[in-house]
């Protein structure tokens, strides 16, 4: 199935549709790394997933990668590249505590509710080299790859620190497994987390069909 898959963003994203006059959009060689440009405070009001989203942004950064692309505060990473989540790590994490961690896709539509695509969500999640595993799966991981045309996505993961145990069988967790919809700042009510997330990272992706619209000259 992944291969299917593959070989279907590399279809649409790159080469576009039968019958129309295409060129090369994507290419995927090495590992992709960006620039660091901005806070991690700055980078989420910059891309308007604070205030709208959330109301306070990450004060630290997440250390996110895939197998060919590093994820940083913004950067455009191809749908391409976005198959396989690598780890998530946190340097500055505490032996003494447990974190939940959410990842998660903003919609970016304008008007619509501030909601959430909840992508995976793991709590009571110790620190460690990364943060995927040694915690308890609440909302399983999916891959979070742009469907066609649908806009730019920005996906982030977000790390809160925990007061207290999450239960992962808890029915409200269960219904989210289904429907995938949340609103970040009555989630962290709910479940007594610290009101500010710790740390965060995010990119940007899009995916879109390459069709090379002739120029005047050659109609």
């Amino acid at each position: 199935m992944r291969i299917l898959l593959s070989i279907l963003f590399v279809v649409l994203g790159s080469y576009g549709v039968l019958g129309e006059k295409l060129y090369t959009c994507t290419c995927v060689p090495g590992l992709l790394k960006a620039k660091l440009g901005l806070s991690a405070p700055k980078a989420f009001m910059k891309h308007g997933i604070t205030p709208r989203f959330m109301p306070v942004p990450p004060k630290d950064k997440l250390n996110c990668a895939f197998m060919t692309a590093n994820v940083e505060l913004g950067n455009f990473i191809d749908p391409l590249r976005t198959i396989d989540m690598k780890y998530i790590a946190y340097p500055h994490g505490k032996s003494d505590v447990k974190y939940t961690l959410f990842i998660v896709d903003f919609d970016g539509k304008q008007g619509a509710p501030p909601n959430a695509h909840l992508i995976g969500l793991y709590v009571n999640v110790p620190n460690s080299e990364n943060l995927l595993v040694g915690g308890d799966i609440a909302v399983p991981y999916i891959k979070p790859v742009a469907t066609l045309e649908s806009g730019i996505h920005r996906v982030a993961a977000l790390l809160y620190e925990q007061n207290d145990h999450i239960d992962a069988d808890d029915m409200e967790l269960m219904k989210l497994i289904k429907t995938r919809v949340i609103q970040l700042e009555p989630m962290v009510k709910k479940y007594n987390l610290k009101p500010e997330p710790i740390a965060g990272a995010f990119y940007t992706s899009e995916l879109n069909l390459c069709i090379n619209k002739p120029l005047k000259s050659d109609l």
